[in-house]
């Protein structure tokens, strides 16, 4: 047959083999998918496509509709050449009006083995009929399942003969007597689930070859041997979830060769006997999940089934079975009796099962097993008696069980446990005894005393789980931590463990064991000598590094007591200590929370500050005390707070022969009624290094006794006045110092306190709140510390220094007078301050005009436009004396000139070069300069403006009077207060006004005033022309 087909193949056009490709495409958009097939949208350039294919060349062809009513839908395809597929699927398509092969040819699809179509309900209305099938003479698969499908008419497959697989589940038929009769070659028939409550005899007619029938979730309530008896060679029956209530003893007489039946979700009351006599081939039996109670089944019910492998009785409330109920059944292989209300079984219950290897009793009310039920099960792999009421296991319940791998007891009543109980039961690889009531599962044995061993013992080869959760265990045995090498899972949750050592899970020898400690009684893990343990672990075995882990501990759950003891599991969570120290065991602290009454209680414990972790210490504690160990610091707390103390304790705790070493002592005896600290105290105070005396009625202090190592002395809030000499020499001894709290004492800030308060200043540093340290009156302490009780020689120390200052002050003063006298008066005189100090004296006051103005008539604009008004318009107003104004018309000139010279208290000169020129212009200075000469007086005041060149070209007597004397330039910007300091000063502003200078290489001088090159710009005044004959000439003036 097969040779004829490939010869067929053979000689098929090219065009029909050709293999689909996505550029036949034209109606809908083809593209690529991920898993070698091609997809389908169509039609072309809608946003949501109407239909979807999706086709595997040579395989398949899936084609989903959306949202329509019209089969036409499916024209979108025609065109497309697919080429042969193995199955043709249409899901939630409209039926067509056409046959399937129609459809088939238009697509280009010669031939296919498998039709399926699943239309949503579609078919209800529309109805399948012949011709649809028609031409599908090949096809062997027809699934035609969820269609709500009533009727089907009798002549359905007439032209699908060669159908060996129909699946009609999920519908609402009825079925006609003859709908199967055109297909003989039937195998496997699907009719779950279509609410069949009749099938007429000899509806499976000629159905000879049928091995499967499925007639699940009907209402097939009465069944009979006729409906069976034309399907000899049926193998699988499924009629479970019918309502069934009885079944007929011979119903399944004419199936002798079924092997699979499914009795599930009925109503069965009962059973009859002999039920499967005529089925020596049964495999396998389900009665899983009756709706009502099935109390017990016929003796012998199973027995005999010589190939029967599996059989689930679950959930039946069974109450009992007879012992002989899977008698001679020789090859089982599972057994399920889960869920059912079973008190025992029959010693000899398993007798014959020598294959079994899976027995599941869990979920009854076994509270007994007889020694001996299990000797024949031998090759027993798996056994679950969870759920049930044991209370104990016998020494040799397990004896013959050598190939036993998993065992499950939990939640039972388990107290007792044979310490035999596993000896032969040595290749278990998983034990559950969680839930039960163990306490004690130490091997009492010889040899096995100390340390202590488990009765597991026996299983350490080969174990990797072990469950014991929900007990009463209070150890942890020496064989799962040093024989288990397997080991990966041992949970000892919700136990009674109540410590756990460090030392003894180093000795752990599986390689990955998690370890679930949590919900124990666990208050404390001992650390001791972790880190040596961890690094000589390490040191032994070569082939650990520091990222590898060895048994993760969890400890979530368990009242761990945060205080000293807890000190070092507190460094472990912080990676304070050596690395490998967490590679060996690792915690898991992520839901650890302290316990206790201390005000750590709830917080978890990896975020503890281990300063603050304590333990309480009664050993050689003072009377009316509390002593607390502090790991942290290594230090012993003395703590007497409020006890009423009146004086200090007779002594401190010594460090010798104690279980914890300290360094120092923090004692603190705050509140309380002491009012003198002695100078001699008893014993071990000098290892106090802190001390906390606030809040006493302490009046007198003396810490001579003390350490010299003390770094912290509370003494606020006292009655402390003043502190002895003594004290202050320790306090300034102790280098040590940190902090130092004297707040809220009246303290005495006289004479007698110097020392202290000049010590205090001195160490503001370690001083808490020093500037709120007070003296009894109330003023800051800290303001005293420059001015309490000055001696005589510090008085005389301090006037030397303030007269010495003075006198230093006083000469630089002088000496920038004489320096810069000129300048001084000038600044002082043009902003109006001390004129007392420049006024002019009255040897002028006779005179005419304050000054007059010798000049070029070339320059008379700049006289006439800026100094005239300057002067006589400014703040001071001058009376000059000018050519064009005040000469008298037709007198002699040299006689003009001569007047107004004599008539004017000054002579100024404007110098430019046009002044240089003119001849008045060097008569009128010569007057001038003449007549200041013979009155040893500064008379002459000469102007810059422009310039006039080299010096060395000048008239020998104006060069020798500018060699000699300072001038005014116009353009500087001191111009106009320069020049009015120069002229003469009102009487109303001064008395007297310096008007001499002394020469300094001849017996007279002229008026000084020293200028710079700037610019003004002000109304008055324009800029200068570049000069360059004198820079730095210094004024030297004295008055009269």
């Amino acid at each position: 047959m097969k040779w004829l087909i490939l010869v067929l193949i053979s000689i098929l056009p090219n065009e029909l083999l050709a293999e689909f490709n996505c550029q036949y495409s034209e109606n809908c958009t083809c593209s690529n998918g991920i898993r070698g097939d091609y997809e389908l949208m169509c039609p072309k350039g809608l946003e949501s496509p109407k239909l979807i294919a999706q086709i595997f060349p040579e395989k398949s062809v899936q084609i989903q509709c959306s949202e329509t009513n019209r089969w036409e839908v499916l024209n979108s395809l025609y065109g497309i050449e697919i080429g042969p597929v193995f199955s043709f699927v249409l899901r939630y398509c409209p039926l067509p009006t056409i046959s399937f092969k129609e459809l088939l040819n238009n697509l280009k699809i010669p031939t296919i083995k498998a039709l399926g179509v699943l239309t949503r309900g579609n078919l209800s209305s529309s109805g399948l009929t012949r011709k649809h099938l028609e031409g599908l003479k090949d096809i062997t698969k027809l699934n035609l399942n969820t269609n709500s499908l009533r009727e089907l008419p009798e002549d359905l497959f007439h032209d699908t003969t060669s159908i060996t697989w129909l699946d009609l589940k999920n519908n609402h038929i009825t079925l006609p007597k003859n709908i199967f009769r055109y297909i003989p070659k039937l195998e496997v028939l699907e009719l779950g689930s279509n609410n069949l409550s009749y099938l007429e005899p000899g509806i499976f007619k000629n159905l000879a070859k049928l091995r499967l029938l499925n007639l699940w979730g009907n209402r097939l309530r009465n069944l009979s041997r006729s409906l069976f008896s034309d399907i000899p060679n049926l193998e699988n029956l499924d009629i479970n979830s019918n309502g069934l209530t009885n079944l007929p003893p011979d119903i399944f007489a004419d199936i002798i060769k079924l092997k699979i039946i499914n009795l599930s979700a009925n109503n069965f009351t009962s059973l009859p006997q002999g039920l499967f006599l005529s089925n020596p081939n049964l495999e396998s039996v389900l009665i899983n999940n009756n709706r009502v109670d099935l109390a017990s089944l016929p003796a012998g019910f199973l027995a005999n089934l010589t190939k029967i492998l599996k059989v689930s009785i679950q959930n039946c409330k069974l109450i009992n079975l007879a012992e002989d109920f899977i008698a001679g059944s020789t090859s089982l292989i599972n057994l399920t009796l889960e869920k059912n209300l079973l008190v025992t079984l029959s010693k000899d219950f398993f007798k014959d099962n020598h294959k079994l290897e899976n027995i599941n009793l869990s979920n009854n009310k076994l509270n007994f097993l007889p020694d001996g039920l299990f000797q024949s099960t031998s090759q027993l792999k798996i056994l679950n008696l969870a759920n049930n009421a044991l209370t104990s296991l016998t020494e040799k319940i397990f004896d013959t069980l050598s190939n036993l791998e998993v065992l499950n007891l939990s939640f039972n009543e388990i107290m007792h446990i044979s310490s035999r109980t596993f000896v032969r039961a040595n290749n278990l690889k998983t034990i559950n005894l969680s839930n039960n009531k163990i306490k004690d599962l130490q091997l009492h044995y010889p040899g096995f005393d100390s340390p202590p061993h488990s009765i597991l013992k026996d299983t350490s080869a080969t174990l990797e789980a072990l469950y014991l959760s929900h007990n009463n265990i209070s150890e942890i045995y020496q064989d799962w931590l040093m024989s288990m090498t397997h080991l990966q899972i041992l949970d000892l949750s919700y136990n009674n463990l109540p410590n756990l050592s460090y030392a003894a899970l180093t000795s752990v020898v599986a390689s990955k064991l998690t370890m679930d400690l949590s919900y124990n009684d666990i208050n404390q893990i001992d650390f001791d000598i972790a880190e040596e343990l961890a690094k000589n672990k390490f040191e032994l075995n070569q082939t650990m590094n520091e990222f590898d882990i060895g048994v993760r501990v969890v400890l979530k759950g368990n009242p761990l007591i945060c205080d000293c003891r807890t000190y070092d599991l507190v460094h472990y969570f912080r990676n304070q200590l050596a690395p490998q120290v967490r590679s060996v065991v690792r915690f898991d602290g992520s839901e650890l929370n302290c316990a206790g009454e201390n005000n750590m209680k709830g917080m978890l414990v990896s975020t503890i500050d281990p300063e603050l972790l304590t333990c309480e210490e009664d050993e050689q504690c003072p009377y009316n005390c509390s002593c607390y160990y502090r790991p942290y610091d290594n230090a012993l707390i003395v703590d007497c707070f409020e006890r009423g103390f009146e004086s200090l304790p007779s002594y401190m705790p010594s460090n010798i022969n104690r279980t914890k070493h300290y360094d120092h002592i923090e004692l603190d005896l705050s509140h309380n009624r002491l009012e003198v600290i002695p100078s001699v105290l008893g014993p071990n105070y000098d290892m106090v290094t802190k001390i906390n005396l606030s809040y006493n009625n302490i009046r007198k202090l003396s810490l001579a006794s003390f350490s010299k190592n003390l770094t912290d002395i509370n003494l606020d809030n006292n009655n402390m006045t003043i502190m002895d000499s003594a004290s202050i020499n320790l306090l300034k001894n102790l280098t040590s110092l940190e902090n130092l709290t004297l707040t809220n004492n009246p303290w005495d800030c006289g004479c007698e306190a110097k020392s202290f308060i000049t010590f205090i200043s001195k160490i503001l540093k370690q001083v808490t709140n020093y500037n709120n340290l007070t003296c009894k009156t109330g003023e800051p302490l800290i303001t005293k510390v420059n001015n309490v009780c000055p001696t005589a020689s510090e008085y005389i120390g301090i006037i030397s220094i303030v007269l010495g200052v003075s006198g230093l002050l006083i000469g630089v003063i002088v000496t920038a007078y004489y320096r810069y006298q000129r300048e001084i008066k000038v600044w002082l005189y043009a902003h109006r301050m001390c004129l007392w100090f420049v006024t002019e004296e009255e040897l002028d006051k006779d005179k005419q005009y304050d000054a007059f103005v010798s000049y070029s008539s070339q320059d008379e604009n700049f006289v006439v436009d800026k100094l005239v008004p300057g002067l006589e318009n400014g703040p001071t107003k001058y009376k000059l004396c000018l050519h064009y104004r005040d000469w008298i018309v037709g007198d002699f000139i040299p006689n003009q000139i001569a007047r107004s010279v004599e008539d004017s208290r000054r002579t100024i000169v404007v110098l430019s070069p046009n002044f240089l020129e003119s001849v008045w212009g060097r008569m009128e200075f010569r007057a001038a300069h003449s007549q200041a000469l013979s009155e040893g007086r500064a008379r002459v005041i000469v102007i810059l403006y422009g310039d006039i060149g080299p010096t060395e070209n000048l008239d020998p007597e104006l060069k020798a009077y500018l060699s000699m004397n300072t001038y005014v330039k116009w353009g500087d910007p001191w111009f106009w207060d320069k020049l009015r300091y120069a002229l003469p000063h009102p009487t109303e502003l001064s008395k007297g006004i310096p008007l001499i200078s002394h020469p300094k290489r001849t017996s007279h001088n002229e008026k000084l005033i020293n200028v710079t090159d700037s610019i003004i710009n002000t109304s008055l005044t324009t800029p200068p022309a570049d000069s360059k004959i004198v820079d730095n000439i210094i004024i030297d003036t004295k008055p009269i």
